[in-house]
């Protein structure tokens, strides 16, 4: 990871007001890779020259915390699982650095993301109260013409550091997710920190450009069906229905097992770590 520290610092900084005046994004199109720790460095080099790196009170690495909310029985997880063109996800976001904390509905139509959010106190963190579900329900009835009648509570909590690219010249950015870890509400209470992962996320108004190109000639792997939220239900066997994602938890896991890089998974690895059984999984990854 030191690598990493010294090849942000090679960036140039934009603030956040900047940032959020060029591409705040809150409808946009996103594209998901897949790529080994050992390999984030080659990725950053070549984004140095056409993106600023975020960066806040000399800061250019942030601390996540984030609680998602389902039903008792995951109809948000479900919804993504069956493909269902539009479905919504629930949760609430501490920036640890900054204090800042937020309540956050995202609803999805086809391929385009649309996110609301609003100031929250950090005791609120991880809770649904009178005004999250007030919230909930305005936005939810303008798209589905109906109101939110469902109860949600904690399911999952994940963390992780980020770091926030913000194109030159166009409304792009890239966000690229290090030291991964999830956490189970509902039972077992353990929390467990993922190996070797990385995630890369490219944001924009259009699913291809020359920025997606250049992130896909690294050592990444594609990912179209799956979010932390869905991998980690996985991960905590929270759910049984999952094989649509199973092509994209086979590449986690051989990733997370191993010291092969990305680029070298095969047909034969996907198999191996497809046989994988829960108690071989928790060995992989490493509790807190």
């Amino acid at each position: 990871m030191e690598s990493v520290f010294s090849a942000l610092n090679e960036f140039n900084p934009i603030t956040l007001s900047q940032l959020n005046a060029q591409a705040s994004l809150m409808a946009r199109v996103e594209s998901k890779y897949l790529i080994h720790e050992k390999d984030i460095g080659a990725l950053l080099k070549d984004l140095k020259e056409n993106f600023f790196v975020l960066e806040i009170d000399w800061h250019n690495l942030f601390s996540y915390d984030n609680v998602y909310m389902d039903t008792k029985e995951y109809d948000c997880y479900h919804d993504h699982h069956q493909k269902k063109y539009s479905r919504i996800k629930m949760r609430t976001r501490h920036y640890l650095e900054s204090g800042l904390t937020y309540f956050e509905f995202k609803y999805k139509e086809w391929s385009v993301l649309h996110k609301y959010r609003y100031d929250i106190q950090k005791h609120q963190h991880g809770h649904m109260d009178a005004a999250s579900y007030e919230f909930v329900n305005d936005i939810y009835s303008s798209f589905y013409n109906k109101p939110f009648e469902k109860l949600v509570f904690p399911s999952v909590k994940t963390s992780y550091q980020r770091c926030t690219f913000c194109s030159k010249t166009s409304a792009e950015k890239i966000t690229i997710d290090f030291n991964l870890a999830f956490h189970q509400m509902r039972w077992e209470q353990e929390t467990y920190h993922v190996p070797n992962l990385v995630i890369v996320e490219y944001k924009s108004e259009t699913k291809k450009s020359t920025t997606s190109q250049l992130i896909e000639d690294h050592s990444v792997i594609p990912v179209s069906s799956c979010t932390k939220y869905c991998l980690w239900n996985y991960f905590l066997w929270n759910v049984k229905e999952r094989d649509r994602f199973q092509p994209t938890i086979n590449k986690v896991k051989s990733i997370m097992y191993g010291a092969v890089g990305v680029e070298k998974w095969s047909k034969k690895w996907i198999t191996q770590t497809d046989k994988l059984k829960t108690k071989q999984l928790k060995k992989m990854l490493t509790h807190a």
